[in-house]
């Protein structure tokens, strides 16, 4: 009789940790991070991903470190198509960072993201909270951060390069939404609606402000300056949309004298 009664009481406590996992220990609970750019697509590897740090928002523990790796998405569902309450904007995949956090109780999570790494001075760094559930995955779209800002690398001059007096100088930088889609002329991200200036500043005094145009190349956009007197340059290239998005970008070059610029050639 005895071993009957044992036998239904451990038949009970088995059907009590069966239905409860989160008595009888911790549950692996899944977590999506995305971060997309401001009317624009995914973030992902193009620009070298994304960082992801995830603390504990009470004690602020470091629990995890992921890179968002991927593609961009779908273009037709995150710019052709209208988007309502139901449309899955990752659909068809996008880049994430993919987390499994074993918990026996409601977590409190703060997720800071650093990126995009290959964004240079155009690196964000971004923060949000969120309660992660035992066995309550937070999954599909995840939880995304939506990046403001363009990113705006300058490829001439390069920082410190050698120029005569007198000589044509191509300011040019590359121009991009936050997830290196192309810019150019009457295309989704039209390169006709990029405001962009290099400001250029001669022994701390600004000399001139010179508008950049698209150069014929995607997202590239250029402007020619003549630098007259000899020293250091500092070139400062700004960018912005209609769209509330913002970039700068800084670059250098120093100007010689013509024949000793041709002396340092081996010429």
């Amino acid at each position: 009789m005895r071993s009957k009664k044992l036998l239904r009481s451990l038949l009970v406590f088995t059907f009590i940790f069966a239905a409860f996992p989160s008595i009888s220990g911790a549950v692996p609970t899944r977590l999506v991070v995305r971060a997309k750019a401001n009317d624009a697509k995914f973030i992902g590897s193009a620009v070298g991903g994304v960082k992801v740090v995830i603390r504990d928002a009470m004690g602020g523990k470091v629990l995890a470190q992921k890179v968002i790796k991927g593609d961009t998405g779908n273009t037709g569902i995150l710019m052709k198509k209208p988007i309502t309450r139901q449309t899955v904007l990752s659909r068809g995949g996008a880049a994430k960072a993919e987390f499994v956090f074993d918990i026996k109780e409601p977590v409190k999570l703060e997720i800071e993201l650093i990126g995009p790494l290959a964004a240079g001075s155009s690196i964000h760094k971004e923060m949000k909270t969120t309660w992660l559930i035992p066995g309550k995955d937070i999954t599909g779209d995840g939880i995304m951060f939506n990046l403001y800002g363009l990113i705006v690398h300058p490829y001439s001059p390069s920082p410190h390069e050698l120029y005569p007096a007198g000589a044509k100088v191509t300011i040019g930088a590359h121009i991009t939404p936050m997830c290196g889609c192309p810019e150019r002329p009457r295309f989704l991200w039209d390169a006709n609606k990029v405001k962009a200036t290099a400001e250029v500043f001669f022994k701390g005094k600004k000399v001139t402000v010179l508008p950049l145009h698209w150069a014929g190349k995607i997202s590239h956009f250029e402007a020619a300056f003549i630098p007259k007197k000899p020293g250091s340059y500092r070139i400062v290239i700004m960018a912005n949309d209609s769209k509330n998005d913002e970039g700068v970008g800084i670059t250098g070059m120093l100007v010689i004298p013509a024949a000793k610029y041709h002396r340092v050639l081996g010429r």
